[in-house]
């Protein structure tokens, strides 16, 4: 683990010379608990950048609005810092949302986007549950809605066959 000089916390990994892929994680995750077992094995190949955001794991939160455009600032700070010219970004959930601010605000970083498990453009009903959800969790802490959480991230089998994976990203998240 290494520290930037904003206290981002993060791990680069991969031959130096090869193209770079940056992981982004979810909101209450980490860059460990989100991608602690596919880094190394990208890494193999590519120059893997994992980072915690802003307020998440090893980074502390800052003084002002956290917003997506804080967080993808972030990451071109990161990526600044590291000599990393243009990177290939791969968001999970909230981390979707920051790579695609990322790409609009700073196109000529930004090589490929992955996207996994990201909202876009919810309709009505949706925003509502999302809503109802962040109600939920502020009353009651994150254990209100985390067996929802998990029902969303990992299938039924995935659940059932890594019980342990999926206690570990719980216990992160709480």
């Amino acid at each position: 683990m290494a520290l930037s000089g904003d206290g981002t916390a993060y791990n680069l990994t991969g031959p130096e010379d090869a193209p770079a892929v940056v992981l982004i994680h979810g909101l209450g995750l980490t860059r460990d608990s989100t991608w602690g077992q596919i880094a190394p094995v990208l890494a193999l190949g590519y120059r893997v950048l994992s980072y915690d955001l802003l307020g998440h794991g090893e980074t502390k939160l800052p003084g002002g609005p956290v917003d997506l455009t804080a967080l993808s600032a972030q990451l071109i700070a990161l990526l600044d810092e590291l000599a990393i010219d243009r990177a290939a970004l791969v968001g999970f959930s909230l981390g979707g949302m920051i790579n695609r601010r990322c790409a609009m605000d700073y196109p000529d970083r930004v090589s490929a986007l992955a996207i996994l498990n990201s909202p876009h453009d919810r309709g009505v009903e949706q925003q509502q549950i999302v809503e109802e959800r962040a109600r939920s969790t502020a009353k009651g802490g994150p254990e209100t809605g985390i067996d929802v959480t998990l029902a969303r991230w990992f299938t039924e089998g995935f659940r059932r066959d890594h019980a342990d994976r999926v206690a570990a990203v719980r216990e992160v998240v709480l």
